[in-house]
């Protein structure tokens, strides 16, 4: 995790979420994290609609020139990024995995920049597939950014965190040789993804 918004989100997370998989949307309190409200967002667990965005802080819809409320998320993806990222959406809900995404933002101009995501899992009246808390934010802040729309990301890396501590197990005396790893690691799109601790 390399945005402060990211590390910030991260651990409020886990504080309220206690000895649960996830913390219930209602135990979110905004003043807890208004350092960083402008970074957060809220999406809605519907593949359907691309996980659209319920909620969004002002310096999320400042990245993309607009507010973001009804936009999927999804939708700012192509190809086998999309794909990637789909993949990382239905192991946050379906494991309560938290995923760290690291994107470059794209501009029309042909302007970039390097951005980290942040996507956490939340209950809903008791329901696990119903939304997502996230965060997006730049790793260093160009002086276009809020005037130059990004309107599209490209994948860069991809972790995904257990932090119940769910692990496979994996017991070797020796280092594992490079084959052997495919048979532990579970594919999401393009990545093959380890399950770890933090």
């Amino acid at each position: 995790m390399k945005a402060p918004a990211t590390k910030e989100l991260f651990g409020y997370w886990n504080r309220i979420r206690g000895d649960r998989a996830a913390p219930e949307r209602s135990d979110v309190d905004p003043g807890a994290i208004r350092g960083i409200l402008g970074d957060t967002f809220i999406l809605e667990a519907n593949v359907v609609a691309g996980f659209p965005f319920r909620l969004s802080g002002t310096r999320v819809c400042a990245i993309t020139g607009h507010e973001m409320k009804g936009e999927g998320l999804l939708d700012y993806w192509t190809g086998a990024d999309r794909a990637t990222v789909l993949g990382a959406l239905s192991t946050v809900s379906d494991d309560a995995a938290v995923a760290v995404i690291g994107a470059q933002g794209l501009t029309e101009l042909g302007r970039r920049v390097d951005l980290e995501l942040a996507l956490l899992p939340l209950r809903h009246r008791g329901r696990t597939h119903a939304r997502l808390l996230g965060s997006i934010a730049p790793i260093e802040t160009p002086y276009w950014l809020g005037s130059c729309p990004v309107t599209r990301f490209e994948l860069t890396s991809l972790r995904m965190v257990w932090p119940s501590g769910r692990r496979r197990p994996m017991e070797t005396a020796d280092p594992p040789k490079p084959h052997a790893l495919a048979s532990v690691g579970r594919r999401i799109g393009r990545f093959l993804v380890f399950d770890g601790g933090r």
